[in-house]
């Protein structure tokens, strides 16, 4: 059994523990969110965020957190404070909720510093005998549920984008010469995650002659290189990456025509800004991460066992992403 197997059994255990016998609070004064996970993670934890802060509007609510996703948390406009070290919580909360914990924040929890523990183990655990992997957004709604009435209805993860960063991205956009565009990401961290540089370079240019588009290729400063390999085949593009912030880049998503690009997080803004787009997935299982509007379509070449081979990318051809970029655009 993996470490990661052995902590969701764990925090099961003890989440079924230390909430034995007791009923949803209509009181709470502490929150504590942990969430020490990566950005398109993060994205799909941010309406539990706020759907806390709606049951529960007089609590103090915290966020545990990477640093990459401070903007991200903040930006909710809900949270009272983010910690980014675990020396830095507080003593005791009346609700630690692990969206995705660790040790550290198990053993919290064993040592009575917080009333109730959630945790989103216990949920993985269920539905791997009921049916499998749900989508990331169903497992996080899932893991607070008890919290909320039955009737209550979560929200979809969205983004609040201030004018300042949307009148930056406009000017950004429009130094580069460019009104209308398509925006890529040719990025991940995994490069069996990724679809090849000269075949994001040709669609470039095909979508170029069929909708008359540039392309707008977006990633962290560390991904620059790899997009000015891309822009070096093609005649239609220019590179962003590491000229945006984190809620920049979802404005440059909001004002283009679609957007195209492999599993990784700038997908994932795409997908809560409702963009028609493609989703290049590899190794991998299917569901857990696709999009959630019916305008965002998924090439997915699934081998056996659900699940993406390491070769899934490869797969992959200009002409089927062409394909399905007019299934998405002509999805309602």
């Amino acid at each position: 059994m993996d470490t990661e197997k052995i902590l969701y059994l764990g925090t099961s255990l003890v989440s079924s523990v230390v909430n034995a016998f007791k009923q949803s609070p209509s009181k709470v004064d502490s929150i504590l969110v942990v969430k020490l996970d990566e950005i398109g993670d993060m994205v799909y934890t941010l309406h539990c965020i706020q759907a806390l802060h709606d049951q529960f509007p007089e609590s103090s609510l915290s966020v545990y957190c990477k640093p990459m996703n401070n903007a991200l948390v903040m930006q909710t406009g809900c949270v009272s404070h983010v910690v980014n070290e675990i020396n830095d919580l507080h003593t005791k909360y009346d609700i630690q909720i692990d969206f995705r914990g660790n040790y550290e924040t198990l053993q919290r929890a064993i040592t009575g510093k917080c009333d109730i523990y959630l945790d989103r183990g216990i949920v993985r655990l269920k539905n791997k005998f009921t049916g499998g992997q749900r989508h990331e957004v169903y497992t996080n709604q899932e893991t607070i549920s008890w919290l909320f009435p039955e009737d209550y209805t979560f929200k979809k993860p969205s983004f609040t984008i201030s004018e300042t960063d949307i009148h930056f991205v406009q000017d950004l956009v429009k130094s580069a010469g460019i009104d209308k565009y398509v925006v890529m990401h040719c990025g991940a961290r995994d490069e069996a995650r990724r679809w090849p540089a000269e075949r994001f370079a040709s669609l470039i240019d095909e979508i170029h002659k069929i909708y008359g588009l540039k392309t707008v290729l977006i990633g962290s400063q560390n991904e620059s290189a790899l997009n000015q390999t891309v822009v070096a085949q093609c005649k239609n593009a220019v590179n962003l990456a590491g000229k945006t912030s984190l809620l920049q880049m979802a404005a440059v998503m909001r004002h283009s025509a679609f957007f195209v690009g492999n599993e990784s997080g700038p997908l994932h803004f795409a997908i809560v800004e409702q963009k028609p787009l493609v989703a290049l997935f590899g190794p991998g299982v299917k569901d857990v991460f696709y999009p959630l509007f019916p305008n965002q379509q998924v090439i997915h070449h699934i081998t056996s066992g659900l699940k993406g081979s390491d070769d899934s990318m490869q797969k992959i051809t200009v002409e089927e992403v062409v394909t399905v970029i007019e299934q998405a655009m002509h999805s309602k």
